[in-house]
């Protein structure tokens, strides 16, 4: 049977495909310091040898701008753990970039950032 990556994942009798089913039986992401609220980016044009269609759908996503993994994942309904997996695969394959926020890119400035949280809050108090 031939196999096509672009066909629906639903069985008339089973259902759709389990999640574990879409990352091959992973349950981790390699890069666990992604959240829901990590922002991802495009980091290149698009390969010139097509990615499978999970990862093209992600990939494209990314190519306009930073996208949240919660947007992603909402974007294309599929869970967030799945998101993830695929987002680091993309990660690791360098397709995909975490971008470096603006503004707050030294312990300086974060360090000053939490004492005007603070002031603030003693302020309220």
């Amino acid at each position: 049977m031939a196999h096509d990556d672009n066909a629906v994942w639903i069985e008339d009798d089973l259902g759709s495909v389990r999640p574990y089913a879409l990352v091959h039986g992973r349950v981790r992401a390699s890069h666990p310091e992604l959240d829901r609220t990590s922002m991802v980016r495009a980091s290149r044009e698009p390969p010139a040898t097509a990615l499978q269609t999970h990862y093209a759908q992600v990939f494209n996503l990314c190519r306009s701008g930073p996208r949240s993994v919660a947007e992603i994942a909402a974007t294309l309904e599929k869970p967030l753990q799945v998101v993830k997996i695929w987002l680091s695969d993309l990660l690791d394959d360098r397709y995909l970039t975490v971008p470096m926020p603006t503004g707050l890119t030294t312990a300086t400035n974060d360090l000053r950032v939490l004492e005007d949280v603070l002031a603030g809050l003693r302020r309220s108090l």
